[in-house]
């Protein structure tokens, strides 16, 4: 039996990151840490947990981020969702800690690293004529890297192309790879560590290359889409509501104003159409069909579930918050993990309205360890 597969909202990091000693929630995080090094549980990563938990913060609460980052590596190790629209490319859940999105994955491949680098060594004004000759052959290269490791170590310290994963050149590892020594997958899982991993990730986003945290973006794009979207439905509805109630005031006329009965029959027969046309634009599994990019990005269980949640929100008449954009991003996890927590109103809603999976939410951090021992 493989392990429970676990997605954990961003607030459930957070309360136990600030628990008190002997409290429930830190017993909770106790109980979670040891099922997860013991192998019974897998609780993922995903992109949009790291940055909500590890946002861009002051130096003097540098610490606390970074005990954050430890927090997610001590209950995730090396489990990790991978990005949400790399499901629709067949991505499923890794053990080898990918959350980042593929294109930045291979963005930073190790080969392309070996590029970027022979074309430093080219341009560095300190190479010798002999270096930057050897870099024209990838054989003379290979050869090179075999022969004298620790020179071709300090050429690679030297011209290290970007700004992660410098240690790689200096220990020899890129040597070994150059050098044929060690596979390509070797290699680009210790380079993607620097990528993935939460304590070097926040170092490198927020200190290194002082970015601004990419979610808030995100969210709020993917929250307005949602809008406009739920606001064409809620309009194309309204519509065959209204010419609806035309049909029927035309069928119910009487007197000079009652019509034919050819008229009559046309009418009855365009009711009847609104209604299978309005019953499939209610239906999730036809918006699924009509909408081919949710599949494309997303999977056929989760653009399902996508549609589900649209329309959950269609008969709650509740509005859209911006906070809700990065919850559909949360949800899309739900096919591919056993449990999986929310947002609280989110989750809710969820449970309200039936979509697949639901039975898979678990409503509150508190109830997690019993359903955990459930599953067991």
């Amino acid at each position: 039996m493989r392990p429970i597969r676990i997605h954990l909202d961003t607030s459930d990091y957070s309360a136990m990151h600030d628990a008190p000693m002997g409290s429930p929630v830190a017993k909770i995080r106790e109980k979670l840490t040891e099922l997860a090094q013991s192998g019974r549980i897998e609780i993922g990563l995903s992109y949009h947990v790291v940055f909500e938990l590890l946002q861009r913060a002051d130096p003097e609460h540098r610490g606390n981020r970074l005990s954050r980052a430890r927090l997610l590596s001590e209950l995730c190790g090396r489990n990790a969702f991978p990005y949400p629209t790399d499901l629709g490319d067949g991505h499923r859940f890794s053990k080898e800690g990918l959350w980042q999105p593929r294109i930045t994955l291979d963005d930073h491949e190790v080969e392309v690293i070996v590029g970027h680098f022979i074309q430093g060594v080219q341009q560095d004004p300190e190479a010798t004529a002999h270096a930057q000759r050897i870099v024209t052959r990838r054989k003379y290269l290979r050869r090179w890297a075999e022969e004298y490791p620790e020179r071709f170590a300090d050429l690679a310290d030297r011209n290290w192309p970007v700004m992660f994963g410098r240690s790689l050149a200096k220990d020899g590892t890129f040597g070994r790879y150059v050098a044929g020594t060690i596979s390509r997958d070797e290699a680009n899982r210790k380079l993607w560590f620097f990528i993935n991993d939460p304590e070097s990730i926040y170092e490198l986003w927020f200190e290194q290359c002082n970015w601004d945290c990419p979610i808030m973006e995100r969210r709020d794009n993917i929250a307005g889409k949602f809008v406009t979207m739920l606001g064409e439905l809620r309009g194309t509805l309204a519509r065959t509501k209204d010419l609806r109630a035309r049909i029927t005031a035309e069928l119910n006329a009487a007197g000079d104003e009652a019509l034919s009965a050819d008229g009559r029959s046309q009418l009855l027969r365009l009711r009847r159409d609104l209604k299978t046309f309005r019953e499939e634009i209610s239906s999730p599994q036809q918006l699924c069909k009509d909408v081919p990019i949710w599949k494309k990005l997303f999977g056929d269980e989760s653009a399902l579930l996508a549609a589900e949640v649209l329309f959950a929100f269609e008969r709650d008449k509740r509005p859209i918050k911006d906070s809700d954009g990065i919850d559909f991003v949360h949800v899309m996890y739900l096919p591919h993990a056993d449990l999986w927590r929310g947002d609280r109103a989110f989750s809710d809603l969820l449970k309200r309205h039936k979509v697949s999976f639901g039975e898979r939410v678990v409503p509150t951090l508190l109830e997690l360890p019993a359903r955990v021992e459930a599953e067991l």
